[in-house]
């Protein structure tokens, strides 16, 4: 996928649900079981080899910006076999 591909896909195609259980920490969040395992595993590779670290309760992860949304792949020890794996977005 494109760059472009990419950023439609987040932006415009994946409809993002609101965590509601942590409503303190307000986002949203795909998972992959709703997805084709080849686009959401092309989204996460994307995201993971173009985005930014840094941390949040001191753990690590990866953001990538679009727009007014960064968006990060938290995933269990499987990685990317995670089957479960999400997506998440929040505001900037």
């Amino acid at each position: 996928m494109t760059k472009e591909e990419i950023h439609f896909f987040l932006d415009k195609e994946a409809n993002f649900t609101f965590a509601k259980t942590m409503e303190n920490i307000p986002h949203s969040w795909i998972c992959r079981k709703n997805f084709s395992d080849n686009k959401f595993l092309k989204v996460m590779t994307f995201i993971q080899q173009n985005g930014y670290s840094d941390e949040f309760y001191s753990r690590e992860y990866i953001y990538y910006d679009i727009g007014k949304y960064k968006y990060w792949v938290m995933t269990d020890d499987d990685g990317v076999d995670d089957s479960t794996a999400i997506i998440n977005r929040a505001k900037i």
